[in-house]
């Protein structure tokens, strides 16, 4: 059974751009077109149809997740609207866009249809922490905060990587292209003009040479504002740009050859233009309102973007001066890392369409994380910081201590149960998984090392995957921290302790290099299951019998679950949802554990008939540490590695 989704707007860019990248991640899920509007042009959706109390009794969708538009509705037109989904047991999902409306000069009217619509909703989103910390002042609802996607369309974005090495401003002036767009309320390009002009001059005694083309659309909303625009810009000595509406590949031409996009905002809380410059690898100096600044907490680059004062030209020119520096080493955003925060993206989309309809229905499965740990109090303490701020905070918290008889969980406000088992002969994966298992209440079993903190998102993700997709072991995508990663975090500003955002953490973090092909979506890779981060139904996991506990210390033990777990018939999934490994020294190959792979890879080889963690086992064949015949059923431990084989094989500045 399908679950049906009406975006309002359905046909706007963003709407667009936050449904799965991929087929096969929600098969299920079915994105509804605009509704025609009677008497309105083809591609017109305003006044949006979808907020109508008979269309939506008439057509009755699962989920109605509003964006944009409303501002045609007044307050009880809108109340009218969202009962009528509610009456057929639909739920409503409401992503913040815009604290402040940028075409309306008063707001109040733009707050109370907000607050009709907070009201009303089953699930909140947003664009920045910053703006989530807005609304949950002002409505007491805490939003889930998810990055803004791509903007430009992914086989759009240039790939032709750094700029040419120029450096703008010092080899050639720099080109500025200052946007007064129509006019709208939004923007204020006549008040920048004389700070623009004064910071130019400034950026000169820095010897930083701009040049400054102010663009214009034909057709403004305000004709005596155009003719101040016009004075101004030649008093100034910028260079003035009338043109008509620029279609998409114009507009993006027209930016590409600009050294920075300066934009005069006098109001908005978040920006596509900005997300579009970053698609397409052009700085942007942006008008300190709102949360737009924010945005780049989410970029690994965020050089790409500074704020300034508008009522200050020194903070212009520092802004103009930073990005100028940048310019030569800044990179657009490719097309496989905006692919990838699109189907992150789309992926918490809809596990947030589930759970809402589900807890709207009376049919929300509850969740459990199971975390074990040995010594490991500071990530402990990070992890469970981590679940304090899940979106879908778990209903439980499993924490299985491994030979720490004296082991205490950090003051939290989450539901925990504690367990412990013994460590007499290495570390007792299984048995502490199994144990962690044992005492779980959750319908949805999810899986989290104690090295891993979850993004916002992530146990909401997996939960709705398995409870969607019975029958199935979910995989999450784990992210590597670097080695400096708390002192990185520090130099920002950011205590690593005090929950950073999912942005903080990814601009520190790299993909593990062998499983970036994994899409969402069924897989047939058993081979690559982790229990790092990993969901499945409680049932599920009783009826394959748990963790085989014959493994012991390091080792295939999770290899052995999936494959049990794929000949029991289960299905194999995997998710972008993110868990970001806190880093700590490695060996490269993991000569301390020797010992035990030895042991766990012959239990492996008599269960299911071949050799699992080859990779290692031919490395230490290599090495002469064991004796092995990859064809047959020979396999020796020879001798335990040397301490200086030990500190060779040590890599304390490898993520992974």
């Amino acid at each position: 059974m399908s679950l049906t989704v009406q975006h309002v707007p359905a046909g706007h860019p963003y709407a667009r751009s936050v449904r799965p990248l991929d087929g096969a991640a929600a098969p299920d899920v079915e994105f509804w077109p605009d509704p025609p509007v009677p008497g309105a042009a083809e591609g017109v959706w305003w006044p949006p149809r979808a907020l109508d109390p008979a269309w939506i009794a008439e057509h009755r969708p699962d989920v109605l997740h509003v964006h944009f538009g409303f501002e045609h509705f007044t307050p009880e037109q809108l109340r009218a609207a969202l009962d009528a989904q509610h009456a057929h047991g639909g739920a409503v999902v409401v992503t913040v866009h815009d604290l402040q409306n940028p075409h309306l000069q008063d707001q109040d009217p733009h707050r109370e249809r907000l607050r009709v619509l907070l009201d009303a909703a089953d699930a909140v989103l947003t664009l920045t922490p910053g703006a989530a910390a807005a609304v949950e002042a002002a409505s007491g609802r805490a939003p889930l905060v998810l990055p803004h996607p791509h903007v430009v369309p992914l086989d759009a974005l240039p790939d032709d990587g750094a700029a040419d090495g120029e450096r703008p401003g010092v080899d050639r002036p720099a080109r500025l292209l200052m946007h007064a767009k129509d006019l709208r309320a939004q923007v204020d390009p006549v008040g920048l003009l004389p700070v623009l002009a004064a910071a130019r001059d400034a950026l000169a005694e820095r010897g930083l040479a701009v040049e400054v083309t102010v663009d214009v659309q034909d057709g403004v909303r305000d004709e005596a504002a155009l003719a101040e625009l016009e004075a101004g810009a030649e008093a100034h000595g910028f260079a003035l740009w009338r043109h008509a509406r620029l279609d998409d590949a114009e507009l993006h031409a027209a930016l590409r050859d600009a050294d920075v996009s300066v934009l005069p905002y006098r109001v908005g809380t978040h920006s596509g233009w900005v997300e579009m410059c970053r698609d397409l690898g052009v700085p942007v100096a942006v008008a300190e309102v709102g949360h737009i600044a924010d945005q780049a907490r989410a970029w690994t680059t965020p050089e790409l973007l500074a704020a300034f004062d508008p009522d200050d030209p020194a903070s212009l020119a520092d802004a103009l001066a930073a990005l100028l520096t940048a310019a030569p080493d800044a990179r657009a955003a490719t097309p496989a890392a905006r692919a990838a925060q699109r189907r992150r993206v789309a992926a918490a989309h809809v596990a947030v369409y589930r759970r809402a309809l589900a807890v709207r229905r009376g049919t929300a499965a509850t969740v459990s994380v199971l975390v074990i740990t040995g010594h490991r109090d500071a990530h402990l303490a990070r992890v469970l910081a981590g679940l304090e701020r899940s979106h879908r905070r778990p209903d439980q918290v499993v924490v299985v201590f491994m030979g720490q008889p004296d082991g205490a969980v950090p003051a939290t406000d989450l539901p925990v149960t504690v367990g412990h088992v013994a460590a007499d002969h290495g570390l007792p994966l299984a048995a502490a998984r199994n144990r962690a298992a044992e005492l779980a209440t959750g319908d949805v079993l999810v899986f989290l090392d104690v090295d891993c903190i979850p993004a916002a998102d992530t146990v909401g993700v997996l939960a709705a995957e398995v409870a969607a997709h019975p029958g199935s072991l979910v995989m999450g995508t784990p992210r590597y921290l670097a080695p400096d990663w708390t002192a990185a975090l520090a130099a920002e500003g950011v205590d690593a302790d005090a929950a950073p955002t999912d942005g903080d953490l990814r601009r520190h973090a790299v993909p593990h290099r062998t499983r970036t092909h994994l899409r969402p979506g069924p897989s047939e890779e058993w081979a690559l299951v982790w229990t790092l981060v990993m969901a499945i139904g409680a049932a599920d996991l009783a009826r394959i019998g748990g963790f085989d506990a014959g493994f012991t210390g390091y080792g295939a033990e999770d290899t052995d679950l999936a494959f049990r777990a794929r000949d029991a018939g289960l299905a194999l999934r995997f998710s972008p949802a993110e868990a970001f490994h806190q880093h700590h020294g490695v060996m490269t190959p993991p000569l301390h554990h020797v010992a035990d792979i030895v042991v766990n890879a012959r239990r492996f080889r008599q269960v299911h008939g071949r050799w699992a963690m080859e990779g290692w086992l031919r490395a230490f064949a290599d090495a002469g540490l064991i004796a092995w015949g990859p064809e047959g059923e020979r396999l020796e431990l020879l001798r335990h590695p040397t301490e200086a084989e030990l500190t060779a094989a040590r890599r304390d500045d490898a993520a992974y």
